[in-house]
């Protein structure tokens, strides 16, 4: 009888434990849909925060124009009229070789014997008792220097560089920088330029 009950205990104990191990095996599968479907929801969410940082294309572009836009203009030179040619209206013979090299020819005049001329190419200059009296461009030249810049030697170039001139005169137009002075000879009936002449105001 003992022997039986044992046994039915047992017996019962094992029917018992294969009763609780039924409701166990069949519980597992329920805990992994279950963990499963968790991980495949968080990792939506994910991806659409991932794609949500990514930055516009519109941003490259407004920089580029912001960087297009800030290129600096080109400053005008501003002519005072300090030299011609390289030669200062306070140059003397001396100096004018040292920068243009010998002249070609030297002549004096022959009503005013203190005015002597330095012939150059395309260029004269003239002194009055050793001192710059002119500086003579020649008709003809294609261009000259003013203030260390390069000018088109015709009447529209000089005032787009030097505005509206300072006099009008019966045969040319006058700038008027301090007491430099440069005067474009203009023929009053074809109005072609004849030459060019750089002086102080007091040789005027």
């Amino acid at each position: 009888m003992k022997n039986f009950i044992i046994i039915g205990c047992l017996i019962g104990s094992i029917f018992a434990f294969t009763g609780d191990l039924g409701p166990v095996a069949t519980t597992l599968p329920a805990t992994m849909d279950s963990s499963s479907v968790a991980a495949e929801a968080s990792a939506k969410p994910a991806n659409k925060i991932v794609t949500a940082s990514r930055p516009p294309s519109t941003v490259t572009e407004v920089t580029y124009a912001k960087e297009e836009a800030s290129v600096p203009e080109v400053k005008k030179p501003v002519f005072t009229l300090q030299n011609v040619n390289g030669i200062t209206l306070y140059d003397d013979p001396g100096s004018v070789v040292k920068k243009l090299g010998k002249p070609e020819k030297i002549t004096e005049d022959p009503y005013l014997k203190e005015l002597e001329t330095y012939q150059y190419p395309n260029m004269d200059v003239i002194f009055s008792d050793g001192m710059i009296f002119s500086v003579e461009i020649a008709e003809g030249t294609k261009s000259l220097m003013i203030d260390g810049h390069k000018v088109a030697a015709t009447v529209e170039a000089v005032k787009e560089a030097l505005g509206q001139p300072d006099y009008i005169t019966e045969d040319g137009i006058v700038f008027e920088r301090g007491e430099a002075l440069l005067k474009l000879f203009i023929d009053p009936d074809t109005g072609k330029l004849t030459s060019i002449h750089y002086f102080q105001s007091f040789s005027m």
